[in-house]
């Protein structure tokens, strides 16, 4: 796979910024974007330097890429601290970015950015949450053709289960998805089924890996979701 350039800002509650920039960023492998030097005056994780700062809230932002993006979280001893909003660099990107999260997060020495930068052809569709006790999360699905039953599951980035095993009774407030490479054979939006394959809720996907221009920004729900043990999120294709 290639490397690209990716970019981006994170932006604090009172309006500092954490500029960002990974000009060897590897193409369908989960890679990390520090700090710009030409800005910071260094490279640093981003959470170095916004210890650095001194009481950075993460309250806005974007990262960009130049083949497109997957996905991206904010990495925090292990585990997702926050995602930021996505935009398309090929076309410009479309919509209000750098765009606000859900919930603002302090950064702390060690958080890194952790990006996955889309690859021609590369099929990945991911789905961002955000949710009422301000847990994120990030899931991704990679079809290798036509869906059977009930579709292809994202599962967690982090962990590769399933969204009812990572977040058990929380309660999903906001989210957004990106459909990847799956234009022509997408037959669904991301859904997520209930216990009994009831689609309880659904968010449709923006082309930030597509070169269309679009940009993942966090979506309120209309009615916030309870995420129960047995439930799934999944999409359908034709091929």
């Amino acid at each position: 796979m290639a490397n690209v350039n990716s970019f981006g800002s994170l932006i604090s509650n009172d309006g500092r910024i954490i500029p960002v920039f990974n000009a060897a960023t590897t193409e369908a492998t989960q890679d990390s974007v520090d700090t710009d030097a030409t800005w910071t005056g260094s490279v640093q994780n981003v959470g170095t330097y916004a210890d650095q700062m001194g009481n950075f809230v993460l309250s806005k932002g974007v990262w960009r890429a130049e083949s497109g993006g997957s996905w991206n979280y904010i990495r925090s001893a292990g585990v997702v601290k926050a995602v930021l909003p996505m935009s398309n660099v090929a076309s410009g990107g479309s919509g209000e970015v750098p765009a606000p999260l859900p919930y603002p997060k302090k950064l702390e020495s060690g958080d890194s950015l952790e990006v996955m930068a889309n690859a021609t052809g590369i099929r990945t569709v991911s789905l961002a949450v955000a949710c009422s006790n301000r847990e994120y999360h990030v899931f991704y699905a990679t079809p290798a053709g036509a869906s059977s039953g009930q579709g292809h599951e994202l599962v967690s980035v982090v962990t590769g289960q399933g969204i009812g095993t990572v977040l058990q009774d929380r309660v999903i407030t906001h989210w957004y998805a990106n459909t990847g490479s799956n234009t022509g054979t997408l037959t669904s939006d991301v859904m997520l089924l209930d216990g009994a394959g009831v689609a309880v809720a659904t968010v449709s996907m923006n082309g930030v890996g597509m070169g269309k221009g679009d940009s993942c920004l966090f979506q309120r729900l209309i009615r916030p979701i309870q995420v129960k043990i047995n439930s799934k999120a999944v999409f359908t294709t034709d091929a």
